[in-house]
């Protein structure tokens, strides 16, 4: 079953905003204040743009790559156990699984209209070369057919 990249870049601008509000409402020291404002305001800004763009294939590596950084950000600031940190992980890894998930299916979709372009090529060369061995046997110019 495939997800809507609608519903990929709403939930990950859900928890985009509920990440940079966690000092809002969470007990933070700077470290984790600074991650989950920062990381959670790029996660929303990246959702918005996976959700206004024609291919969002990009928006939604680039969300997968920021969901991980949340994701490992509780250690690296040594705010783990925290509420903060709470919101970090399960944050990170939803935004990453969601968009992670997304992204391959989107490289997927990618690599099937890639393939179809390239039989439609290779159906017009043999269209061509067949048209030029009947206009050489018929001897008629090109103009003419």
């Amino acid at each position: 079953m495939r997800i809507s990249s609608n519903v990929v870049g709403g939930a990950a601008l859900t928890l985009g905003v509920v990440t940079a509000a966690t000092p809002a409402w969470a007990a933070t020291n700077p470290v984790s204040a600074a991650a989950t404002i920062g990381l959670g305001a790029m996660t929303a800004v990246y959702a918005m743009w996976s959700l206004i763009a024609r291919d969002p294939t990009k928006d939604h590596w680039a969300l997968s790559v920021v969901g991980f950084v949340l994701f490992l950000t509780p250690w690296v600031g040594g705010f783990a156990g925290t509420a903060a940190g709470w919101v970090a992980w399960i944050a990170g890894a939803a935004i990453t699984v969601l968009a992670g998930g997304a992204y391959v299916a989107d490289e997927s979709d990618g690599a099937t209209l890639q393939d179809e372009v390239a039989r439609q090529v290779a159906y017009l060369r043999e269209r061509d070369e067949i048209l030029a061995v009947r206009r050489g046997a018929t001897g008629e110019s090109a103009t003419t057919v």
